[in-house]
């Protein structure tokens, strides 16, 4: 009789888990492993096996596999991974699935490793590649894969191509990515901050992105209060620390209750409210007032 590669491969995890269970008693899979198990192709392609059993690391364990590395998925609230290792006929191939816990900290942490001139594939969200890896954004989840050997480019996509089926809806970009302004906008410059953004931990969370103006760059940052009274609290925390570090003054040529600040380190920004919204431009250029009111008029 022939077994499935399906049901082999699950049979080979569970049996896998069983083992590490029997050793030690807490280590049974969690639901959210289990979910992150049936992530895994549905079918291997021919000639496909598993390497070693899955592991799973949390945030107070993930160092042990990143190292260094870990730090920054942490600033997004990393939940879980599933890695493991697999050899095709010619490629040896690892798969890391992180399940960030939410859509926005997903893109946060894929935003944060990608670059405007990557080469972008359709999978998922949006996915990128490189020689020897493909990555993608999918819903809460992050999904890293790298394979070396021949044939490792097939591989990358077919893997990428079932996990992404697996996980189902291909999932969208941060709502408030649309709001931007769009003119002079750095395609793929966009980012999430979830702690602590350029510093201040009163910013949290934020969106930021680039545009280029007159050959420069400027840095539009929109902050995200709970509510408005919460959100003029922070343009008065921004105001004071830049009276404190340089200079800051009101700006009602900008709108109501806008700023015009200044420092040594931070260089120049125009801020003001809409809403629960604190928007802040930086480096603000020629051409940077209209982007600021631009932004401020389409967030709703």
């Amino acid at each position: 009789m022939v077994i499935p590669t399906r049901t082999l491969l699950f049979f080979l995890l569970t049996a896998s888990l069983m083992a590490q269970s029997a050793a030690a008693p807490d280590s049974a899979p969690t639901e959210n492993e289990q979910q992150l198990l049936r992530l895994l192709p549905a079918s291997l392609p021919a000639g496909t096996a598993a390497q070693a059993a899955p592991a799973f690391y949390k945030p107070d364990t993930l160092y042990k596999y990143m190292d260094g590395g870990a730090d920054a998925f942490l600033l997004y609230d990393f939940q879980t991974l599933l890695h493991q290792e697999f050899r095709t006929d010619k490629a040896d191939l690892s798969v890391d699935v992180f399940d960030m816990g939410m859509p926005e900290n997903a893109f946060g942490i894929y935003a944060s490793e990608r670059a405007p001139w990557y080469y972008f594939i359709p999978i998922g969200t949006e996915a990128y590649r490189n020689e020897g890896i493909l990555n993608f954004l999918q819903g809460r989840y992050y999904v890293k894969l790298a394979a070396f050997g021949a044939g490792s480019d097939s591989a990358l996509d077919q893997f990428a191509r079932a996990i992404s089926a697996q996980i189902g809806d291909a999932g969208s970009f941060p709502a408030l990515l649309q709001q931007l302004p769009q003119t002079h906008l750095k395609r793929r410059s966009e980012q999430y901050l979830l702690k602590d953004p350029l510093g201040h931990p009163f910013l949290r969370p934020s969106y930021l992105a680039t545009y280029n103006l007159d050959n420069q760059e400027s840095m539009l940052l929109i902050s995200i209060a709970a509510t408005e009274t919460e959100a003029q609290q922070r343009l008065k925390q921004l105001d004071q620390h830049f009276r404190d570090s340089g200079k800051s003054e009101a700006a009602p040529d900008l709108g109501p209750g806008a700023i015009r600040a200044s420092n040594s380190f931070e260089g120049k920004l125009i801020a003001q409210v809409k809403g629960r919204y604190l928007v802040a431009l930086f480096n603000p250029v020629a051409g940077g007032p209209e982007i600021l009111k631009e932004a401020v008029d389409r967030l709703k």
